[in-house]
């Protein structure tokens, strides 16, 4: 095996490891040794220069003549012949460009080292490949992941796709699954005047967000009974499995088949006890999860337009269901409280627009509620003994986040899931609101989710409103969707 060979062989298996390359532009000489350190310490052993930063070549000299064969480095921002000879000289064994020269790729191959040209289209990739290249990067990658995708399907398989530009732990799985074997991280993980320690912190963050098994996570098609409108999904203890509603169907839905209710269920909630708690148009109900039977709770007096909605119970006990206009006017929704569910409900919040998804904090303090109307998550503190809340803080108007948020869950860590209609997809937030990773579902109307034991994340989805060439591009919409390990452990 000769010189380019073992470098190829050598940066696949590191990157099959650890699926990132640092890129460190702007590190100067004299700092090079204790950042690259704090990356090594995190598990990075892989490394750029780019030599448009100060002294290039004297820092990649020294990184390799202290780093050995314990990390794979090399360059950046390589342009020319001469540049690559220059970085041979030095030890590297990776020659990455952000454009596609076969002229730089030849001699990468010549001076035994890996090149890795940058490419937007088509053409520039396969003609990258016709040089010799085996790893190529996409730049810039972010957005992109549809475009990766396509190419991915045509080009040979024993070229690996670099996601570069943009890339960080919230797109990281969107690129990973249209194709992206390895990623280029710059500035989220150095920038010039960061300490050693600063960067060590931030790679340490970063990397469970880009290990292979995380990475490899994918939404899996449970079942499709063509839910109109798939909701409200519970684990339910007494028969171990998941149990959701389609309202417009009037079904009840497990995922070995469907029960048929005698009216919409426009939310389900477990209680305590065990048992199921639903609304109706009008009025709380229990609900015989074996044979669908409802027992209707006492009416609410609704203002006209207005219906019932999703659900949440307390661990007392209680029961808070939101109230929508089916015309969606905006100020019309309202949330009520119900101690158990013969109880008479009553009115503890006004002015929404369309409430939907509810979840409790694990302290049980704070209640969460999603206005898909208004766009934004709520905070309300709870006195679950008076059945009361405070006024509601936003904790996020989901700026630049695909569709429209639907249903909610908090995982047990505090952490808030929330469904995205019209997005294709969930996400996660912190109490905080603070976006922390974006999760493709193939089915553009994510309508709920859940979490059951073991880790595992349910998604409901939604066949409404979608023409014949929708669904025979997304044919799981309507389906129970299962992610394994959602959550970071």
């Amino acid at each position: 095996m000769n010189a380019h060979a073992l470098a190829v062989a050598r940066l696949d298996a590191t990157l099959a490891e650890v699926p990132v390359i640092a890129i460190l532009r702007g590190i100067r000489p004299e700092e090079a040794i204790d950042i690259v350190e704090a990356l090594y310490a995190a598990g990075i052993r892989v490394a750029e220069v780019p030599l448009n930063s100060p002294q290039p070549f004297d820092t990649i000299r020294a990184l390799v003549a202290h780093f050995g064969k314990r990390m794979v480095l090399g360059g950046g921002t390589v342009l020319t012949v001469e540049q690559v000879a220059e970085l041979a000289a030095c030890g590297a064994s990776l020659c990455v460009s952000p454009n596609t020269d076969p002229d730089v790729i030849r001699a990468a191959i010549a001076h035994g080292m890996a090149p890795a040209p940058g490419f937007l289209s088509p053409t520039e990739a396969f003609a990258a490949v016709a040089a010799g290249a085996r790893h190529l990067k996409m730049f810039p990658a972010a957005g992109r992941a549809g475009d990766l995708a396509a190419l991915r399907s045509v080009l040979p398989r024993d070229v690996q796709l670099v996601g570069v530009g943009g890339v960080n732990a919230l797109n990281g799985a969107e690129l990973a699954a249209a194709g992206a074997s390895s990623f280029g991280i710059g500035g989220d993980l150095y920038k010039p005047g960061m300490t050693a320690e600063e960067v060590g912190a931030r790679a340490s963050a970063m990397l469970p967000y880009f290990a292979p098994g995380w990475l490899a996570r994918k939404a899996a098609l449970v079942c499709n009974p063509q839910a109109t409108i798939g909701e409200s999904p519970l684990w339910d203890r007494a028969s171990q499995r998941l149990l959701w509603t389609d309202p417009p169907g009037r079904r009840l839905l497990h995922p070995e088949g469907a029960i048929a209710v005698e009216e919409p269920l426009y939310g389900i909630a477990a209680l305590p006890d065990g048992g199921i708690v639903g609304a109706t148009a009008n009025r709380l109900c229990g609900v015989d999860a074996v044979t669908g039977a409802i027992e209707r709770g006492p009416a609410i007096d609704l203002a006209p337009g207005l219906r019932l909605n999703d659900m949440a119970v307390d661990a007392r006990g209680g029961i808070w269901v939101g109230a929508m206009h089916g015309g969606l006017l905006a100020g019309t929704g309202a949330l009520y409280y119900a101690g158990h569910p013969k109880a008479q409900p009553r009115k503890v919040a006004a002015n929404l627009g369309v409430p939907n998804g509810m979840a409790f904090s694990p302290d049980g303090g704070t209640l969460y509620l999603v206005d898909t109307l208004a766009r934004t998550l709520l905070a309300y503190r709870v006195d679950a003994e008076a059945g009361a809340l405070s006024e509601p803080v936003i904790v996020s108007d989901f700026m630049n986040i695909p569709g429209k948020p639907d249903g909610m869950t908090v995982a047990p860590d505090g952490s808030l899931w929330v469904a995205m209609w019209g997005g294709g997809c969930v996400v996660q937030l912190a109490p905080d609101g603070a976006l922390q990773q974006q999760l493709r579902i193939p089915a553009p109307h994510v309508s709920s989710l859940c979490f059951a034991p073991g880790g595992k994340l349910y998604v409901t989805t939604s066949r409404m409103r979608l023409g014949p060439r929708q669904l025979a591009d997304a044919p799981g919409s309507g389906g129970l969707f299962l992610i394994e390990g959602a959550a970071m452990p």
